[in-house]
This record gives C-alpha cells, sequence and structure tokens, in this order.
C-alpha cells in the first residue's frame, strides 16, 4: 500500500497549494479607488481625516472640452492600485484616500497621460487632466 499512499499525497499536496493560490489572488485583488491605501509616511491619518480625503477631478481636451468614460488608473508606491471612469461632465473621484499617487488615463482616442499627485491627511484636492487626440 505505500504506493498508493505516494500517488495520494501528490494529489494532497497538489490541492494545498491550490488553495494557497486560490487564498494569495483573493488577498491581492485589486480594490476600487474608494479603498484607503495604508498611510503616507509623514504620519498616520485619523479615520475622520481618511473619510474627509480624496481626489476631485476631471478629464478635458486641449479646447477644455470634458471628455466622458475615460478610464483612469490610480497607483500608490506600496502597491495600492484602483480604477475609476469620467462621467458625463469629464468628472472623477476617488475618496477616502491619502498619500501618493500616480494617476494615468487609458483611452484608445487619446494618448496617455500621466499625473503625480500628492494627498494629504484630511484634504481632497483637485486634478485637472488635458488629453490630445492619438495621431492616426
Amino acid at each position: 500500500m505505500p504506493s498508493t499512499r505516494l500517488r495520494r499525497l501528490p494529489a494532497a499536496a497538489a490541492l494545498l497549494v491550490l488553495v494557497a493560490l486560490v487564498a494569495a489572488c483573493d488577498s491581492t485583488a485589486t480594490p476600487s479607488a474608494s479603498a484607503s491605501p495604508p498611510e503616507p509616511s509623514s504620519g498616520p491619518c485619523g479615520a475622520e481625516e481618511i473619510a474627509a480625503s480624496g481626489i476631485d477631478g476631471t478629464v478635458v481636451d486641449s479646447d477644455g472640452n470634458p471628455l466622458s468614460d475615460i478610464f483612469l488608473q490610480i497607483e500608490a508606491g506600496d502597491g495600492f492600485r484602483g480604477t475609476t471612469r469620467t462621467g458625463e461632465e469629464g468628472i472623477f473621484t476617488a475618496p477616502g484616500v491619502t498619500g501618493d499617487f500616480v494617476i494615468t488615463t487609458v483611452d484608445i482616442t487619446y494618448a496617455p497621460v500621466t499625473q503625480r499627485v500628492t494627498v494629504p491627511c484630511g484634504e481632497t484636492i483637485e486634478v485637472e487632466l488635458v488629453l490630445t487626440p492619438v495621431d492616426g
């Protein structure tokens, strides 16, 4: 019977690896832009300060016209990543975030724009991103 036991052991080990991978994937799921990343290096923020913090932005073309349905990635150096889209008036929000972020636009019609921002504890910053059409 040792050979039967040896055949089952790798299957059990494979199952444990699969469970570990699923757990790891679930724990690294991308949070939404409204999730709060870890506090910035300047010091911890209180819950009320985080709730009052965030990014309010607009995305416009070079003539100042608002651009709707533009996809934005918001990333922090510590691995936090969130996404959002602009609404009809070119407006996007990322409430409840503090720290240093890189905002990048993604759209097939417009060239990507990247902007670095810092959101202090308890403050909401305003951002305007100006996009130019992709040549072609």
